[in-house]
């Protein structure tokens, strides 16, 4: 059996785990512990039209043009 330390981050190394992967954390019993690991579902690849509809109604697109805007911060 192979003895695993937990440091002061709260971290546990698990041998032969990859950065990156997740794990259920489950006490069994008091003392005790199981981990599930998880793999997440394949997500769908999102269409030119879905990024486009998402880019434009994003809140950190600019609504003005840039010549509109330009007009609006120089000094005369």
């Amino acid at each position: 059996m192979k003895v695993a330390t937990v440091d002061s981050k709260r971290r546990l190394v698990l041998p032969g785990a990859q950065p990156g992967e997740t794990y259920a954390v489950h006490e069994s019993s008091p003392g005790h512990y199981e981990l599930a690991k998880l793999t997440p579902s394949p997500r769908p690849k999102p269409t030119a039209e879905e990024l486009d509809k998402l880019l434009k109604s994003s809140a950190l697109t600019p609504v003005m043009s840039w010549q509109d805007l330009s007009k609006n911060t120089r000094e005369p």
